[in-house]
């Protein structure tokens, strides 16, 4: 008779656990810098208090969540000093991600990026920011992925959920999203007409964008918290 590995059977359970609090996280119910009560996480997810503990646990090893000895269990902060820093990670990120992809198929690359752009375009249309800001994800992730080098797509992952939080806390108007949506059509026009370089450049003006939006959610350098 086959035994049968009970923590196997609960594996995915607790995946779906971690991908819950993670959202809460990436979403802003958990606003940044705030403090976490496993107790409460259980009452209001309908668990048990230990796999909200190993969930915590797993998620403090990808840096979402910060333990502090005699203190208690918070959600990530950032200081404008990590904001800079995260920052210049996901320009070099995205800017070799870019030339790698174009040197490739620049063509597979402009069809890959056109999609999420025009459905982006559409979603401002209906004022679906939050759809928005979805496909604004999936416009730079497909970018990391098409680059063809493993290492990068591995690399990027330790800042790509923390660059997902960060986007959440972006001001969620018309004008702001309309004109990120204008930047990533000219970074396809650019690639489109081979001028890759000039592409890359305009992710990186797009990133500093970006950096600059948050600056005043971060408090001029204090732990950036939830925008409204």
């Amino acid at each position: 008779m086959a035994i049968i590995d009970i923590s196997d059977a609960l594996a995915p359970a607790k995946a779906r656990l971690v991908d819950r609090i993670r959202e809460q996280i990436v979403s802003g119910a958990f606003p940044l810098g705030a403090r976490l009560s496993d107790k409460e996480i259980a009452a209001e997810m309908h668990v048990s208090r230990t796999p909200v503990r190993e969930a915590l646990l797993q998620l403090q090893s990808e840096g979402l969540i910060v333990v502090r000895p005699r203190s208690g269990t918070f959600v990530f902060g950032v200081s404008e000093s990590d904001l800079s820093q995260i920052c210049e990670m996901r320009s070099l990120f995205e800017t070799g991600a870019l030339r790698m992809a174009a040197a490739v198929n620049a063509a597979s690359l402009v069809g890959a990026l056109t999609y999420p752009v025009a459905e982006a375009a559409l979603a401002l249309e209906d004022k679906d920011y939050a759809r928005c800001e979805v496909l604004d994800t999936v416009f730079h992730e497909t970018l990391i992925a098409l680059s063809g080098n493993k290492y990068l797509v591995e690399s990027y992952r330790t800042i790509s959920t923390k660059v997902r939080a960060l986007r959440s806390r972006l001001p969620q108007n018309h004008a702001r999203i309309a004109n990120a949506i204008a930047q990533h059509r000219r970074i396809i026009d650019l690639v489109a007409v081979g001028k890759a370089e000039a592409a890359s450049a305009e992710i990186a003006s797009h990133v500093r964008n970006v950096r600059h939006q948050l600056l005043p959610v971060t408090g001029g350098g204090g732990s950036l918290k939830a925008a409204g």
